[in-house]
């Protein structure tokens, strides 16, 4: 017997039995509408979270090169120069590249205390917010009045008092100016080993004093945004921007260029969102367990009621394969619908959320093949047993 009438049998038996078919089918439709709901959130969260790291307002590809100095380097000097900016200009696959443009925060400057110069990380800043030993803090009043006022580590005070606390009082001097040291704050000797770049500082001072002491104080220049050309790998394009300034940079005789890929950064935030989303999904695809156990139970069921209709095509000719492929097609017949409606309701319900959050969902092909591939497993795994049992029927024993 073909296929596609044994099919349209199968069909048909369902439709006989319209309530229990529907009933049978909602587990399978609210299991899988669960799981689609989860992944598309999911999905939809990862690509906004990824978008949001790698991209910029501009929609450019900027990356970022960084000098770390290994050394004792005076920082008083601008690790990247002019000629750097050029170099990196001319390498392939680079479309610009340019000295950030930000409020300076962070200084590596040469400081003198008792008369003893050392190079150390001073941080512009309304206040401290470290823990203090003793004196006070940075104040609003301090920024206000531009007080020449100072906050100094426990590490750099030793380096000059034998007791860290008699520092209070004393003055630093930053290019030629002045400030009054007011605090001590706590701080170990492991985070600090003179110029430590990208680690804590050494010194806090008022920044609108800064300003107003230094007006003209150009920003120093310790890194540099590279603008990758649209198509060009970013990944190996940064590789050559690194190796050119480790060959001609101005620098690379007193520290190493360094760059960072956030994209490196966010394939890794990508997995971990993956694999809960799936975890999370796989909680809620235990209901399809239920769902398949219910898929069995009917078909059995189906199979008793149905004895005397078997033996009946048994007797007209068909075959156990044929007997076996009907009720297998109920079972796969009765779960891809129910994958399918489940599939639609899940995206439904996942664009309602949505509007509520500040991503968006979209159908994808991984959803679908989803939500397809595990109902047609579930109408082939619970069908087979129901179905090879009518196949095994005898044909003397149902006639008797």
């Amino acid at each position: 017997m073909k296929l596609h009438v044994i099919w349209k049998s199968s069909l048909k038996a369902l439709l006989k039995n319209r309530r229990r078919s529907i009933l049978t089918m909602l587990g399978i439709v609210i299991g899988i509408a669960s799981v689609i709901t989860i992944l598309s959130l999911g999905r939809g969260f990862e690509r906004y979270t990824i978008r949001s790291l790698t991209q910029t307002d501009s929609k450019e590809i900027i990356k970022e090169v960084w000098f770390t100095p290994t050394g004792n380097t005076s920082s008083n000097i601008d690790f990247f120069q002019e000629i750097d900016l050029q170099q990196v200009k001319n390498i392939d696959g680079v479309k610009d590249a340019r000295f950030p443009v930000a409020e300076q925060t962070t200084l590596y400057k040469d400081v003198n205390i008792k008369g003893k110069s050392k190079n150390l990380a001073i941080e512009l800043a309304d206040m401290s917010g470290q823990q203090l030993l003793d004196g006070r803090d940075l104040t609003t009043s301090d920024n206000e009045l531009k007080n020449r006022v100072a906050v100094v580590d426990e590490v750099t005070a030793k380096k000059f008092y034998p007791d860290p606390k008699k520092a209070i009082g004393y003055g630093v001097e930053v290019d030629g100016q002045l400030f009054k040291i007011v605090g001590v704050f706590k701080k170990d000797d492991s985070s600090t080993s003179g110029l430590t770049f990208g680690g804590s500082s050494n010194i806090y001072i008022p920044r609108e004093t800064y300003k107003s002491y230094f007006p003209n104080q150009k920003g120093q220049r310790y890194s540099i945004e590279v603008v990758v050309k649209e198509g060009a790998p970013a990944k190996d394009v940064m590789q050559k921007v690194v190796e050119h300034l480790e060959t001609a940079g101005t620098m690379r005789s007193f520290g190493e260029y360094q760059t960072f890929d956030v994209g490196d950064e966010a394939n890794g935030i990508s997995k971990v969102l993956s694999i809960l989303t799936y975890f999370i999904s796989a909680i809620a695809g235990i209901s399809l367990l239920i769902a398949g156990v219910g898929v069995m139970n009917m078909m059995y069921i189906s199979v008793s009621e149905r004895t005397k209709e078997i033996g009946i095509r048994r007797a007209l000719g068909a075959t156990q394969r044929d007997i076996k492929w009907q009720f297998l097609l109920e079972g796969i017949t009765l779960s891809v619908t129910g994958g399918i409606v489940g599939y639609l309701f899940g995206m439904v319900t996942a664009v309602i959320i949505s509007t509520f959050l500040p991503f968006s969902v979209a159908p994808d092909l991984f959803t679908i093949v989803i939500s397809l591939g595990v109902s047609t497993f579930i109408g082939v795994i619970f069908s087979l047993m129901p179905a090879a049992a009518a196949a095994r029927k005898d044909l003397i024993d149902i006639l008797k």
